[in-house]
C-alpha cells in the first residue's frame, strides 16, 4: 500500500453498533475497520445481522447507537455518503436502460461533471468486464451480466467505500472470477470494501480479512488462512457421498471410525489428521456400495460451522 494510503482514516469504521427492525436489536455492539485498499467479509448464518451490518454501513439504516464514518467522515456529515458504492442484493438498475445509460444516470447523480462522465463510464464497465454489453438492455441480460452491472454501477464515482451484498448470487464460477478482479481492481486506486457472501470460493479469492457474525456480535476475525490454520491446524476433511442411503452394516463402520451423516444428505463426514487410513479402510466398502471417497483441506464454511457450534 502507498504511504499516503497507510496514512489515510479507514475507508469505514464501526463503532459498538446497535441496530434493529421495531424495537429488537440485529446488531449488538458490532465494531470493525476497512482500511482503504481492503477487501472484508462478513460471513455468518442467515439472520447473523451481515445485511444489517450493510445497511448501516451504507447509510440505509440508522444505527440505534455508536458511530459510523466513511474516509474519515461521520456519515451523517455532508458528502460522506456520495463517497459510498453500493452494489446491493437485488439488482438496483432500470431496466429499460442499457448498462451505459444506467452507469451514466448513476454518475450523473454522484455529482460528476458532463465532460468527466464518459470517461468514468468507461472505466467502470472495464473494471466489471462489462464494455462488450455496454449497449444492452438490462431488461434482456442474464442474472450473471446483471451482477457485473451492479458492480459497474457501485464503482463509477470512484467512491472510497465498496459495499458489496451477496455480490455472486447465481452466479457461475467465470462471473465470479470477473466480480473477484474488478474488487481487487477498484482496491487498488485505494477504496475499501465491505463484502457481505455466502459464497466462500468468492471470499477466499477476495477478501485479506474475514470477520464471523453471530446473534449479531463478532466472534472471530483475522486472515482467511490465519483463521483456518488456527482452527484445524493439519486436519484435513474427509467426505463420503452415496448416491442413496448406504446399508446399514457400512453406516455402522462408518460410526466407528468417527464419522458423522450431514443433516438431510447422503454425505458422512469427518474432520481430522489421521482421514488417509480412514479412506484406505473404507474405501473398498465404500465403492462397493456406489459411493465416491474426497479428501480437501478445511474452507471457510467448515470454520464458519465450527464457531457458530462453539458459539452456540
Amino acid at each position: 500500500m502507498p504511504a499516503s494510503l497507510a496514512e489515510a482514516p479507514p475507508a469505514l469504521r464501526l463503532d459498538q453498533i446497535a441496530a434493529g427492525y421495531g424495537g429488537h436489536n440485529v446488531l449488538d455492539g458490532l465494531s470493525l475497520s476497512i482500511v482503504p485498499s481492503e477487501a472484508y467479509a462478513l460471513l455468518g448464518p442467515n439472520g447473523a445481522g451481515k445485511s444489517t451490518a450493510a445497511k448501516v454501513a451504507s447509510g440505509l439504516l440508522r444505527p440505534l447507537s455508536g458511530s459510523v464514518s466513511v474516509a474519515g467522515q461521520a456519515l451523517d456529515s455532508p458528502g460522506a455518503r456520495g463517497r459510498i458504492g453500493l452494489a446491493p442484493q437485488d439488482c438496483a438498475l432500470y431496466g429499460a436502460l442499457t448498462i451505459r445509460e444506467n452507469l451514466d444516470t448513476m454518475a450523473r447523480l454522484g455529482g460528476i461533471e458532463r465532460a468527466a462522465r464518459g470517461a468514468a463510464v468507461a472505466r467502470a464497465l472495464a473494471l466489471a468486464s462489462c464494455a462488450d454489453r455496454a449497449d444492452e438492455r438490462v431488461s434482456v441480460l442474464s442474472g450473471g451480466w446483471r451482477r457485473r452491472a451492479n458492480l459497474a454501477a457501485a464503482l463509477v464515482c470512484e467512491p472510497a467505500l465498496l459495499v458489496l451484498d451477496e455480490p455472486t448470487e447465481g452466479v457461475d464460477a467465470t462471473t465470479r472470477t470477473a466480480l473477484s478482479l474488478a474488487v481487487k481492481a477498484a482496491l487498488n486506486t485505494g477504496a475499501g470494501c465491505l463484502i457481505i457472501s455466502h459464497d466462500a470460493a468468492f471470499v477466499a479469492a477476495t477478501a485479506s480479512r474475514v470477520g464471523i457474525l453471530s446473534q449479531g456480535r463478532l466472534v472471530a476475525e483475522g486472515g482467511p488462512s490465519d483463521l483456518l490454520a488456527k482452527a484445524f491446524g493439519a486436519e484435513r476433511r474427509l467426505t463420503l457421498r452415496f448416491p442413496v442411503s448406504p446399508p446399514e452394516g457400512l453406516q455402522a463402520e462408518m460410526k466407528t471410525h468417527g464419522l458423522v451423516r450431514a443433516s438431510d444428505t447422503v454425505a458422512w463426514l469427518r474432520m481430522g489428521d489421521d482421514v488417509d487410513a480412514i479412506a484406505a479402510a473404507l474405501s473398498g466398502p465404500v465403492q462397493d456400495a456406489g459411493g465416491e471417497l474426497s479428501i480437501r483441506r478445511p474452507d471457510l464454511d467448515d470454520l464458519l460451522a465450527q464457531l457458530l457450534r462453539r458459539n452456540r
